[in-house]
């Protein structure tokens, strides 16, 4: 049996002892670039901020989808997802990077959305999409589709986006009435806890209505009717 490998760490390592300032910094931008030639393993989208708003909204999508995928932390996310960026889009982030710090912004993965939609998506698109918000109903979607719609929208209601409470609100009010009286009796108070709640409900309506659906019996054929022969 070969020698199992050892586990490759992307910490920075510990630094020894007499070790200088300079050893510590090449030590972390050692573990930097081996992070981002991992993350760029898997071949992240690239965005040069030319594109139309809807091939924003999916370079978005697609790069959060990613991240959470590696369950990367706010930070990596903020460093990584800059790395993205080309030409137009580099520039303008170079910049507001450069003016948030100067304001004393901590730049979040959240901060650095909120401006990305400033930015990128034009006034009526943010309209149309915050109106669609508003108007979203479960309907006729099941949970996921709906958790997929609902999630994509959310992005362009940010004074509900704020609040997890205010989101799990959202959620459960725009349910169907019979999956809404399930989970808000638990009263869950953050959009996870309300997801959680309303996929138990749909499942076991789902069962019930399958086993009390009962089929039509068919009607027997009917004997054809010959029509009186005239002579």
């Amino acid at each position: 049996m070969p020698p199992r490998r050892a586990a490759v760490s992307l910490r920075p390592p510990v630094p020894e002892q007499g070790s200088t300032s300079n050893d510590l910094m090449d030590a972390t931008a050692t573990s930097m670039d081996t992070l981002l030639k991992r993350f760029q393993s898997f071949r992240p989208p690239k965005l040069k901020g030319t594109e139309n708003a809807i091939d924003c909204e999916i370079w978005l999508d697609d790069i959060e989808m990613l991240f959470d995928s590696l369950e990367y932390t706010d930070d990596r996310r903020v460093k990584l997802g800059g790395h993205q960026l080309q030409e137009v889009a580099k520039n303008w982030w170079l910049t507001m990077k450069r003016a948030l710090e100067h304001r004393g912004t901590q730049v979040t993965w959240k901060v650095f959305k909120t401006e990305f939609y400033q930015r990128f998506f034009p006034v009526s698109y943010r309209k149309d999409k915050g109106a669609k918000f508003a108007n979203l109903r479960q309907g006729q979607l099941n949970i996921e589709e709906y958790v997929v719609n609902f999630s994509t929208l959310l992005r362009f209601s940010p004074h509900v986006a704020e609040s997890d409470e205010a989101v799990a609100d959202q959620f459960i009010n725009r349910l169907n009435p019979e999956i809404f009286t399930l989970v808000n009796t638990g009263q869950p108070n953050s959009f996870s806890e309300a997801l959680n709640r309303a996929k138990g409900p749909e499942a076991g309506l789902l069962r019930q209505r399958s086993t009390s659906y009962v089929a039509p019996t068919p009607r027997p054929p009917q004997p054809s009717v010959q029509p009186p022969l005239k002579f």
